[in-house]
């Protein structure tokens, strides 16, 4: 009886080594495998004629710039006003200057936090200074 179980453990272990060795290789890697191609970008092809832009039709605005297009929709209010309208370089999601609305004709300063959905404005108190640091290139953001 041990003489088996010798006998099925030796031909467990040749199959496991025949199993090793007739297992099938992948491909070989290239010699450039994960190396990074760097390749120079094709020059720009110019035109042979100048192309003319044409400008903004008298009697239409300008165009608003997609930003404050933002801020005036999460306001709500048809008669609001922007100006001097500043976004952060190194945030684009923030951005300051003044607004005036249909129930305040005054121009008050705002700090608006786009990726927060949020409009801040300054009603005198200390607090929107600490606010209103946000605007300032460097600064990190909320």
């Amino acid at each position: 009886m041990v003489r088996i179980y010798f006998l099925v453990a030796a031909l467990v272990a040749a199959a496991a080594v025949w199993a090793v060795f007739a297992w099938p290789r992948g491909e070989p890697a290239p010699p450039d495998a994960g190396a990074v191609v760097v390749r120079p970008a094709d020059p720009p092809t110019a035109s042979p004629e100048p192309s003319v832009l044409p400008g903004p039709a008298a009697s239409s605005p300008p165009p608003r710039a997609a930003i404050e297009t933002a801020i005036l929709a999460s306001m709500a209010d048809p008669h609001a006003e922007l100006r001097a309208v500043v976004v952060r370089r190194d945030a684009p999601q923030i951005a300051c200057g003044e607004k005036r609305t249909g129930r305040d004709p005054v121009f008050r300063r705002f700090v608006w936090l786009g990726h927060l959905k949020m409009l801040a404005t300054d009603d005198g108190a200390v607090d929107f200074g600490k606010i209103a640091a946000v605007c300032r290139e460097g600064r990190p953001v909320p």
